[in-house]
């Protein structure tokens, strides 16, 4: 049996080993030990305001409790086997330098409230990180789409040729989804925004503390409102593993996308050496490691997501120790997803973009469509457009060539054809789509204007 806790008072025995390596949490919540040191200084504030510690006293922690901070980061050994958690971790060592008036610290308070303020600073600091990743991101996609600005690529639906785009428009929709992302981890902090510190375990504070003064020490808009929520629930961590999981998505889909574009068969996009990796046996390989590993990271990130709703939905109100089960999820995901975003950032400012080969394997089918709607101006049902461009692509199909090749008595059935068949060029396909938000050029120059004002 191991030695004994600091809240063993009721008990007769020590904690089994086994139970030990099963409950024992240390080694996880150090990812926030700066965070649970705030929240204990912050805390400590208030006790001063409530009479528990005098303004020396407090000076004397909130030192001390710096000290700690700085020699863990420091590597400096701090922790001993008996340590549970960080959080009792801290007490002991604070205990061990300043004496009894380390006792001091955890009264009014509950390991309850204590662990949701720094898990929940934790997450907003972490929340704001990857907020500036993302503009960083989207700073490189913006630099792109202006630099490439003009230059027509085939569009995709369905991996097959479908319509010409620019590349420009491309690229600018990783900007508008990244936006998005961008928008859900502003309002994750906007609505995250209430301090738990002064719930206790689910009753709240017996001690006359003062809240507003604690949240506003801690950057928090105000205190929670009701004590058992505030220690109850764990939503604050699902969504930002959510945001985080649909983040990661929308970049394993641009990732697939690099993937096959890095290929011979496209050859439309080749990655820096130092995005990619070589084979083991063929000496010839590049592979597009850091593509494939991004999109991979998309399926460990919807997992974690996955694993804390598991833990959620059956836990009792209002505190179970499965609640504990929430923070690896998130560290693990925060990991992720900023390295994920630091490597999309850095591949895709250092890449190569084929734009000879792509307009050399632009198929002229992409202007089957431009072929129907000219031909609906012409005075054409739609249907009957759709059905005449239709039979020629299967026409050329059958005589081996593209149906803008196909000699004039082809044509003939179709009026004005020969004008029409003149109209048929990738610029003109672009550019009939000017409508704000298509793929003309005027409209994505525009998109691109209106884009950077989002980042400004």
């Amino acid at each position: 049996m191991s030695e004994t806790k600091m809240w063993d008072g009721r008990f007769e025995s020590g904690m089994a080993k086994s139970m030990e390596e099963l409950s024992f949490s240390l080694n996880t919540d150090v990812n926030f030990i700066a965070e649970d040191i705030q929240g204990t200084i912050g805390h400590c504030l208030g006790l001063v305001e409530s009479k528990v510690l005098t303004q020396a006293e407090f000076d004397t922690v909130a030192q001390s409790l710096e000290e700690i901070l700085t020699d863990f980061l420091n590597g400096k050994s701090l922790w001993e086997a008996g340590d549970e958690d960080v959080h009792m971790a801290v007490e002991r060592v604070l205990t061990a330098r300043i004496g009894d008036l380390g006792k001091k610290i955890h009264t009014g308070r509950s390991r309850n409230d204590q662990v949701q303020t720094g898990f929940k600073l934790y997450m907003r600091n972490r929340a704001t990180e990857i907020f500036e990743q993302i503009r960083n991101l989207q700073k490189v996609v913006l630099q792109l789409a202006e630099d490439h600005y003009g230059k027509i690529i085939p569009g995709y639906t369905h991996v097959q040729q479908a319509q010409p785009i620019l590349f420009s428009h491309y690229i600018m929709s990783l900007f508008w989804v990244l936006e998005r992302d961008a928008q859900r981890l502003q309002s994750f902090l906007d609505i995250h925004n209430t301090m738990p510190l002064g719930s206790g375990a689910l009753a709240g504070s017996a001690f006359p503390y003062q809240r507003e003064l604690v949240a506003q020490k801690l950057g928090f808009k105000e205190p929670t409102h009701n004590s058992i929520d505030a220690t109850s629930h764990r939503d604050t961590a699902m969504e930002l593993l959510s945001h985080i999981s649909i983040c990661g998505a929308t970049l394993s889909r641009y990732a697939e996308d690099f993937v096959n574009w890095s290929t011979w068969e496209f050859g439309f996009l080749t990655l820096h050496d130092a995005f990619s990796s070589g084979s083991s046996m063929m000496p010839q390989k590049k592979n597009p490691d850091s593509m494939e590993l991004i999109r991979g990271k998309a399926g460990r990130l919807a997992g974690n997501w996955s694993t804390l709703f598991t833990v959620v939905k059956g836990a009792p109100l209002c505190y179970s120790r499965d609640l504990q089960e929430d923070k690896e999820p998130v560290f693990d995901s925060v990991k992720t997803i900023k390295v994920v975003l630091d490597v999309m950032t850095q591949a895709l400012e250092s890449a190569t973009w084929n734009f000879e080969t792509m307009a050399q394997k632009m198929m002229p089918a992409l202007l089957a469509t431009d072929l129907a709607d000219l031909l609906v101006e012409n005075g054409t049902p739609f249907r009957d457009a759709h059905h005449i461009v239709g039979s020629l692509v299967g026409l050329a199909s059958q005589k081996g060539t593209e149906f803008i090749d196909l000699p004039p008595e082809d044509w003939a059935h179709i009026e004005n054809g020969e004008e029409i068949r003149g109209k048929l060029t990738f610029e003109n396909a672009v550019n009939r789509r000017g409508l704000y938000g298509g793929t003309g050029f005027d409209a994505v120059k525009e998109q691109i204007e209106i884009a950077k004002t989002k980042l400004d």
